[in-house]
Formats: structure tokens, C-alpha cells, sequence
């Protein structure tokens, strides 16, 4: 002790992370009534010859209650993960040496095969660096983005990469990942499962948002994080959105999400949609003039997923009736909905979508209000109105209340030089797009 900082030292760091989370305030302000003078105080963990044992039997009697509450909280809120009918998956699959025929990976998910675009360059880019030098660079790495634009081919293709260089890999959704430790602290199986995730030179955990607001299975998240990370094995994360957007996410596991490399994958712009086409059409031995491609990336935006998804309806089409592709043809498939097009987007949706994203109302946005929570985020609807509608300045100032086209000018102009150079900024409005072009949000494929 000195006099402004008292150090406390821990057996263990399970001890020094529940007395830091859970009782420093109470210890400080106990301490600060003796002494008047300690402003802080440190826990650091040692090792040491001499334990009271009456102290150890205490912290395993915290221990042991700590578990009971999580495994009650785990039953309570977490008996059912999600409902979200895209999961497919049964049981978490260690992947040995080679994959095998239940294991989760798909051969095709390579990073040959994967078609980069402005939207997505960064982020193959890092994927590519971690499967090269897994646990070094970029550890760890949290890939966000909306559905069916390339996470999950993304992280397969780390997976495949490092599977051939004989890693263990562990690839797991949020949903099994809750599954597991629930049924793990029902049947006292806590080291198996421990095990089970930190014995890995590789941990992907799919769409990790879900664990928003979970508070067991955060903890379990954040001890399995700091065991592979002081270990160097390599952690990659997906989601629908960055750490920052998660709501109800813990403060420490935001920080560990944060402390490594965050990128995105956007919506392909029309380029990338047609080498996506072109490269699907070879992978299927089916032959597409240009022309017929050009009109089905021109009318399917959203993602990959409807791309293919088109691609694979005409292709159907030719091989049941015997059709000819013609532009009308596949004008006349999409318009009668037996391919979803793009979804039509007006400037309410954008000013809900707005709205929503920053927790504020439609009417706050409408408001004269000049407070910054609410300036930004009418500013970058205004943005979006004019990129996305294509609105005149007048028109955009009488739908967000009868404003100037003078400062509906200044917000956009404001906007599209500030995304350049301020990249929270370009994740919120990259977030809004996906938000505005996706009518429902799945696990990513």
C-alpha cells in the first residue's frame, strides 16, 4: 500500500476478475473509510507459498454459488437460443486433420473462389493475413455485415486454409456455443467443455451478437477469449454488426472485441455482382452472355445469397422447359416474384431505419432539435435520401419538415466528406444500407 493506491494480490485471475466485477466498489469504499486517502485499488495475481486455506475455501464457495446462478439464469432465458429458422447446425464439430463428412466446412468456401470487390477488399485482406499467420496480426478478428454478402465464406475459407496445415479448428455458432454450456453446467461437465473450446489453435464463433444480454454465457465468451489469446491461438467473430452496435454486450468483452481487427462487408456494387455471376456460371458449367448477366445484377442488389439464388432459377428454367434466357425473360421472372428483387426503399424506411439504428425517434429527426444526438443522425438521413432516392435538396427539406435546401445541401456535402476519413461514421451508414436492402436478417451464408 501506499498513498493513493492499495494492491491486492489474487491466487488466481478468476479471483482478481469477480472481485474486480463484482465487489471493487464495495472493497474501495470500505478501505477509503479506514485509510481516507486510497483512490484505487489494484488486484494482481501471484502465486504464493502460503494460502490461508480459510481464504481459499471462501473463494471456492463464491465460485461454486456463481455457477449455481448462471446455470438458473442459463435455464431461465436461454433454454431456447434463437428461433431463427436458418440455423442449421446440431452439434459444435471439431474438425481433425482432414474434414469430415459431418464436419461443418464446405470445401468450395476457398479464398480462390472468393470474388473481391470494394466492398469486401479489407476484409479478405485480413482473413487472408490470419490464415497465414493465425494468432499474430490481427487477433482478434471480428468480420460484421449484413446477410448473404460473404462472411461465412470468409471465415470457412480461414478454416480450410489452416485445416490443411493439420489446426485444430472449432467452428460454432453463438447458438450451439449457448447450447453447449447450458447442457455442460446441467451435467457438471464445466472442464469438458473448457476443454472442448480452448484446446484449439482455431475458435469461430458465427454470429456472436446473440450473446447480447446473456450474461453467463458472455462470462464463459470472455474466460475462453483470454485463455486462447494468452495462448496465441486465433479468435475470429461474425456478425450483423460491430461491437459498438451489440446491444447489451458487456463493457470487457466490447473491449477484447474492439482490441483487434473490425471489418466489414458491405453490399456489392455492380461490378462485383457481375464477376460473382460470371464466376457462379463456371463453377456450373452454364454458359450466360453478357447482356443476361449485366440485367440480373442490375436488378438483384441486396446480396449474394438472391444472386445465386436467381442464377439458379433460370438456369432451372432452361434445363426443365427448355426456355431461352432473354432479358425479357428474366425481367419477367423477377417481376413475377419467382426471384426476389431488390427491395424497393423509400425515404419513411430511411428515415425509420435512421431512426432506429440511433435509438432515437422519427419525430426527433423531424424536429428542430439541435442537439448533436440528433443533428448527426438527421444529417446522414438526409444523406441517404439524396445517394439513394436521388431526391432534389428541395424535395429532401419538405420530407424532413420544411428545411432548407440550403441545409440540406451543407448535411450531405458534410457527410460525404466526413465518411472518408471518420470510419465509425462509414460503419453506421454501412450498417443503415444493409438495414434498408435486406428484408430480414439470418445467419449470413
Amino acid at each position: 500500500m501506499d498513498e493513493k493506491e492499495i494492491v491486492i494480490c489474487v491466487p488466481s485471475a478468476f479471483t482478481r476478475d469477480w472481485l474486480e466485477n463484482k465487489f471493487n466498489v464495495t472493497i474501495l469504499n470500505s478501505i477509503q473509510k479506514i485509510t481516507g486517502s486510497i483512490k484505487r485499488v489494484k488486484y494482481v495475481v501471484q502465486n504464493t507459498q502460503k494460502q490461508s486455506p480459510k481464504a481459499i475455501q471462501s473463494v471456492i464457495n463464491l465460485k461454486n454459488k456463481e455457477l449455481k446462478e448462471k446455470k438458473s439464469k442459463i435455464e431461465e432465458k436461454e433454454k431456447t437460443p434463437s428461433t431463427n429458422p436458418h440455423y442449421q447446425y446440431a452439434e459444435p464439430t471439431i474438425i481433425p486433420d482432414r474434414p469430415s463428412g459431418t464436419a461443418l466446412l464446405k470445401d468450395n468456401y476457398t479464398f480462390e473462389n472468393f470474388i473481391v470487390g470494394s466492398s469486401n477488399e479489407l476484409a479478405h485482406a485480413a482473413a487472408q493475413s490470419v490464415a497465414n499467420e493465425p494468432g499474430t496480426r490481427y487477433n482478434p478478428l471480428f468480420i460484421y455485415g449484413g446477410v448473404g454478402l460473404g462472411k461465412t465464406h470468409l471465415i470457412q475459407a480461414i478454416a480450410n486454409s489452416l485445416n490443411k496445415k493439420n489446426k485444430n479448428i472449432l467452428y460454432v455458432t453463438s447458438d450451439v456455443f449457448i447450447s453447449d454450456l447450458m447442457n455442460s453446467l446441467k451435467n457438471g461437465r464445466m472442464e469438458d467443455f473448457k476443454a472442448r473450446h480452448r484446446a484449439v489453435d482455431l475458435l469461430i464463433i458465427d454470429d456472436i451478437q446473440f450473446i447480447g444480454g446473456k450474461e453467463a454465457t458472455q462470462y464463459e465468451v470472455f474466460n475462453t477469449f483470454n485463455d486462447l489469446y494468452a495462448h496465441n491461438k486465433q479468435i475470429v467473430f461474425t456478425s450483423d454488426r460491430p461491437p459498438s452496435a451489440i446491444k447489451t454486450l458487456n463493457d470487457r468483452l466490447k473491449s477484447r472485441f474492439e482490441g483487434g481487427m473490425i471489418v466489414d462487408v458491405a453490399i456489392p456494387e455492380f461490378e462485383t455482382r457481375v464477376a460473382i455471376l460470371k464466376s457462379k456460371c463456371i463453377q456450373k458449367s452454364f454458359h450466360l452472355d453478357d447482356a443476361i448477366i449485366y440485367v440480373i445484377a442490375e436488378r438483384i442488389r441486396s446480396n449474394v445469397r438472391e444472386l445465386e439464388g436467381a442464377l439458379n432459377k433460370i438456369i432451372g428454367r432452361v434445363q426443365l422447359l427448355g426456355a431461352k434466357v432473354t432479358p425479357e425473360l428474366v425481367d419477367k421472372l423477377i417481376e413475377g416474384g419467382q426471384i426476389h428483387s431488390q427491395r424497393i426503399v423509400n425515404s419513411d424506411m430511411i428515415l425509420d431505419i435512421v431512426a432506429d439504428h440511433f435509438h432515437i425517434t422519427k419525430a426527433d429527426i423531424l424536429s428542430k432539435s439541435r442537439k448533436k444526438d440528433i443533428a448527426i443522425p438527421r444529417q446522414i438521413a438526409m444523406y441517404l435520401i439524396r445517394e439513394e432516392l436521388k431526391l432534389t435538396f428541395p424535395n429532401i427539406g419538405e420530407l424532413l419538415g420544411g428545411k432548407d435546401h440550403s441545409t440540406v445541401m451543407h448535411a450531405w456535402n458534410k457527410v460525404k466528406k466526413d465518411i472518408v476519413n471518420n470510419y465509425s461514421l462509414e460503419q453506421d451508414i454501412t450498417l443503415i444500407k444493409n438495414k434498408l436492402y435486406n428484408e430480414e436478417n439470418p445467419v449470413n451464408s
